[in-house]
């Protein structure tokens, strides 16, 4: 399987949900905000959201400033 992370190229294995894929990149997860196909997936849904052949995934982190 492929999917795109910000115009990189992964190749989970199948049935990975969204939640195992983002730890499995081993980074802060901590303000940050995933797309799938330009739509926001809640955290409470990363676990339930499997991961399928083709994806295009949007990694957004926030920042405070002013």
């Amino acid at each position: 399987m492929k999917i795109k992370l910000n115009d990189k190229p992964y190749s989970p294995a199948e049935g990975t949900t969204l939640d195992r894929f983002m730890q499995e990149l081993d980074m802060p997860l901590q303000g940050i905000a995933v797309a799938i196909d330009y739509e926001v997936i809640p955290k409470t849904q990363w676990s339930e959201t499997v991961l399928e052949d083709n994806m295009e995934l949007m990694m957004i982190h926030a920042v405070s400033g002013g």
